[in-house]
């Protein structure tokens, strides 16, 4: 049996006096002062710092001894760490501060804000000063608006149905879904009819939403689809550097039915504003703010 220390990171084992771990760096407890080199002290370290020893379950007995007379097998876990319970995480990938900056969840709950809470970022004009509450329960992550101005907006990981109202999130434009199909074409009061461009068949549309909560660029579905992208949709953004060539699409399957969001294999991904507590899970991404995080469970 391999002998060493057990990084409370990434479970490598590293030789005993390994002063970082060789896989992911972390910094290593030191050994005792005044170890001993060899001998009956140093049995009793290495003996302490085996990892299989501590996890070790007896076999029901087979028949058939193994490792000595009259004993009989043993199990031994691959590492001690895998009894433990790891607390979530978030990462920073794009936001305030160093990109890659950790933060460990391991309150049962942790609020986030731009002015209160256990995770600050004052520099962030878009965050309310209590904006999002993540909460632990049995190594599971959750997280919910608390009624921010901006809302909290998660990656979908599937096609999604979305409501008339909700908002998403495409490359660096907010849009919101227009559920509604256009009015019965009629006459007014005196038989006369409205003249503006033609109408098209269409059973919903999307409105872009700028910054300040005026109302941009509106396009109407084509059919039952419309699609979103830099180049060659119904509705395209050529200067957003962050969208794809052909980013998301919107689809009613049936009429009547209900409206479904997809990402078309797009490179930054497609978020929706979340309406109430929502599970992550490990490898989820969510924008907070301007602040993106990815979700890791270990």
């Amino acid at each position: 049996m391999d002998l060493g220390l057990a990084c409370p990171v990434c479970g490598q084992l590293n030789v005993i006096r390994a002063v970082r771990c060789s896989r992911c760096g972390n910094e290593l407890a030191p050994a005792p002062v005044g170890a001993a080199v060899g001998g009956e002290d140093e049995g009793r370290v290495a003996e302490a710092v085996a990892v299989p020893a501590a996890g070790a379950i007896d076999d029901p007995p087979s028949g058939a001894s193994a490792g000595g007379a009259g004993g009989h097998a043993k199990t031994m876990f691959f590492g001690a760490l895998q009894q433990q319970e790891v607390s979530p995480r978030l990462v920073v990938i794009k936001g305030e501060g160093a990109d890659g900056l950790t933060y460990q969840l391991s309150g049962e709950t942790q609020i986030l804000g731009r002015t209160r809470g256990d995770l600050c970022f004052a520099e962030d004009p878009f965050l309310s000063p209590e904006h999002g509450r993540f909460t632990v329960q049995g190594g599971r992550l959750f997280v919910q608006d608390l009624n921010s101005t901006n809302g909290i907006f998660v990656r979908i990981r599937a096609p999604s149905p979305i409501e008339h109202d909700d908002l998403f999130l495409v490359g660096e434009q907010l849009l919101q879904l227009d559920a509604r199909g256009f009015a019965e074409y009629m006459p007014d009061h005196r038989g006369t009819y409205f003249y503006g461009s033609p109408r098209v068949e269409a059973e919903f549309r999307v409105t872009q939403r700028l910054a300040g909560g005026g109302l941009g660029l509106s396009s109407a579905a084509r059919g039952s689809t419309l699609t979103i992208g830099r180049e060659g949709n119904v509705l395209n953004f050529p200067e957003d550097r962050f969208i794809s060539g052909h980013h998301a699409q919107l689809h009613r399957p049936a009429p009547g039915g209900p409206i479904v969001l997809s990402d078309t294999g797009s490179r930054n991904g497609t978020y929706v504003r979340i309406k109430r507590a929502q599970e992550l899970f490990h490898g989820d991404y969510l924008f907070v703010g301007q602040q993106l995080f990815r979700v890791e469970i270990a």
